[in-house]
């Protein structure tokens, strides 16, 4: 089960807010026009938008020759004739032709071995998002792509993400020219990726990692408000995780079929015994634009509930409805207020139903732990109004 990779938030130095490209066309396979089978037509400047892609490989029907062939030829290349330039415009050329998981992957490599991190980093992350296997390499070179670029913080959750998805090359770890960045700037490097290694093949502890590693590293600073829950798209947690997202279990509230969807938010904070996550929870009975509850959840290494705090929307309708906002200091700001709607949504929901009025009633500080726990502090002097 690999962990899906948002780039809703990026906590990398490549992220970058790209505006957005033309959806990919399509043209009926000329190998097979009998068939009706379609392929996607990529154009190079849409070859690191994953929406783009993801998109492209949804609508594209079958197995493309030129593609492989292209491919294929990359491969020759690249890895052969050790012609990098040449390598990468035909995996880009593949691509174009039909989006696949290895060309991305390979490009990964010849952009990386070209200096070309950023795009490396894109194009890698993209083969995992169409399911390279194994998830545990693509995972490594990433660490190894951000160690070059002296980014030690996403170096670090890469390497240990490749090595809780099976990644036990020590070797190459510990002596991979690559990680040397990593090696000499993490603290307790050996200890660190000791422990990783360790807990590799528990399969209690394997589904707690495979859970929290689809959640990615929030982007500071993050509103959670009606806005964002916009932006959710279709980054569902899977039912197989009911174990960790308490809301599942309630069932008075959620049935699998009808009622309630689950997603992904972000890594709000992460340490090798605790990792606090993001998610939101969103009612489709209500119609419309609903406004999702947010809720920030601790847990510890073994994926043991630590603390839990509901930071945005409401659970019932007649309580103030929360707006927070994060910091990466670990302070969360919540503001409370009274919203006021056109028609009662218990009885009328949220479709063409207009908010008419938000009043303020007041704000509350907390602030993640180091052990995982929200602690409330005291109201800052004029925060109520």
């Amino acid at each position: 089960m690999r962990y899906v990779l948002l780039l809703a938030a990026g906590m990398s130095l490549f992220a970058c807010n790209a505006p957005s490209t033309p959806d990919a066309k399509t043209k009926a396979d000329p190998q097979h026009p009998e068939q009706g089978q379609f392929t996607a037509v990529i154009s190079e400047d849409q070859i690191f938008d994953k929406q783009v892609i993801l998109r492209a490989v949804s609508i594209t029907e079958g197995k493309s020759k030129i593609s492989d062939k292209y491919f294929l030829k990359g491969v020759d290349a690249y890895r052969n004739q050790k012609n990098l330039e040449e390598g990468m415009k035909l995996f880009k050329q593949s691509i174009m032709e039909q989006p696949q998981a290895r060309a991305y992957f390979e490009l990964g490599n010849a952009l990386a071995d070209m200096n070309y991190l950023k795009d490396a980093v894109s194009a890698y992350q993209i083969a995992e998002a169409l399911d390279y296997k194994p998830t545990s390499k693509v995972l490594y070179n990433l660490a190894c792509v951000y160690s070059r670029a002296e980014d030690d913080k996403s170096a670090r959750y890469y390497l240990i993400s490749a090595i809780e998805f099976g990644y036990s090359n020590a070797k190459n770890i510990f002596e991979d020219k690559d990680l040397q960045y990593l090696r000499d700037n993490m603290w307790d490097f050996k200890g660190t990726v000791a422990i990783a290694l360790s807990g590799a093949t528990d399969p209690d502890k394997l589904q707690w990692n495979l859970f929290w590693h689809e959640f990615k590293p929030v982007s500071y600073p993050v509103v959670l408000d009606e806005r964002y829950g916009k932006t959710l798209g279709e980054d569902y947690i899977s039912y197989e995780y009911e174990r960790f997202v308490a809301e599942m279990r309630n069932n008075e509230k959620f049935s699998r079929e009808v009622g309630y969807e689950f997603y992904h938010v972000g890594l709000a904070k992460a340490t090798d015994s605790v990792k606090t996550l993001i998610y939101a929870v969103k009612n489709v009975i209500m119609g419309g634009d609903a406004p999702p509850e947010y809720y920030i959840v601790s847990f510890d290494h073994v994926g043991k509930l630590v603390d839990k705090l509901l930071i945005g929307g409401h659970e019932k309708l007649a309580d103030p409805f929360r707006v927070a906002t994060l910091t990466e200091n670990g302070n969360i700001e919540i503001g409370l207020f009274k919203q006021e709607y056109k028609r009662d949504p218990e009885n009328h929901g949220y479709e063409d139903n207009e908010l008419v009025d938000v009043k303020l009633l007041e704000k509350q500080l907390y602030n993640i732990t180091p052990d995982g726990h929200f602690v409330r502090k005291e109201n800052l002097l004029g925060m109520n109004h």
